[in-house]
């Protein structure tokens, strides 16, 4: 069994992408061939814990499941209301399809959740395929969701390490995601600014600044940014940009072609 996998099933349920029904089907049916008796042992018993804890815990709908349902209820009548070609309109039904799946579907009571995620953070196999993935491994795992609700708690000195061998092998998409999930969170994404600013990507720069722009310094990135080329992009892209870029920013940056 590839450990990721293991992971990754109970990445899911951190993040309330499953509840814990789903999470037990999973790891119940989870192929165990090649893991060692004591790993499989502690699988099993960490299986056997989340049992007890779902026989034995309320799990009515609360707060959560009800504001969780209500917030995707307006965004299913906003897309459907909307006017679109026939083209779009096979995408569009697409995503009010599987947003009307989660709008259904049943969502953990806080208790519950709680109670399990303990339990998989107490247990010795969890930890350890966490602990056993390497840098560049660790910033895949957390860059398959684009603005994951709970990615895994890492400090700066962590994240520093991610963005670094994100930059060694050129993962633009996984650091712009990196940055993503970790909005708000006390991070420092100045690694992150450099490399798009070096690499004179435009794109990636501009969706980093319209997905984190608050957590930004906005000044200091315009001061940086001095290649012709790179400012004629951004300036194109400025219906992207204006919600964080300032018009008196974007004129100064149109200053340095002139």
């Amino acid at each position: 069994m590839n450990n990721k996998e293991f992971l990754n099933i109970c990445y899911k349920f951190f993040n309330r992408f499953i509840n814990t029904e789903e999470l037990i089907r999973l790891l119940d049916t989870l192929d165990k061939k090649g893991l060692l008796k004591e790993e499989r042992e502690q699988i099993d018993t960490l299986l056997n814990d989340i049992k007890a804890i779902y026989n034995n815990t309320s799990n009515e709908e609360d707060e959560y499941g009800l504001k969780k349902k209500e917030k995707i209820g307006k965004v299913i009548k906003s897309l459907e209301q909307i006017q679109t070609s026939s083209e779009n309109r096979e995408l569009l039904d697409k995503q009010i399809t599987n947003l009307k799946k989660d709008y259904n579907k049943k969502y953990d009571s806080n208790e519950m959740w709680y109670a399990i995620t303990d339990c998989i953070n107490n247990n010795k196999y969890f930890n350890d395929c966490y602990d056993n993935l390497s840098d560049y491994e660790l910033l895949e795992f957390i860059a398959q969701y684009i603005h994951a609700p709970f990615p895994p708690q890492i400090d700066q000195e962590v994240f520093d390490a991610l963005v670094k061998v994100g930059i060694e092998n050129d993962e633009r998409e996984w650091l712009w995601r990196l940055a993503y999930n970790y909005e708000e969170r006390n991070i420092n994404f100045d690694l992150i600014v450099d490399y798009f600013i070096e690499e004179k990507d435009a794109y990636y720069l501009s969706e980093l600044i319209s997905a984190v722009g608050e957590c930004l310094n906005i000044d200091n990135i315009i001061d940086k940014i001095n290649d012709k080329e790179l400012i004629k992009e951004l300036l194109e892209r400025k219906d992207v940009l204006n919600k964080y870029i300032s018009e008196e920013q974007f004129t100064k940056l149109k200053n340095k072609i002139n």
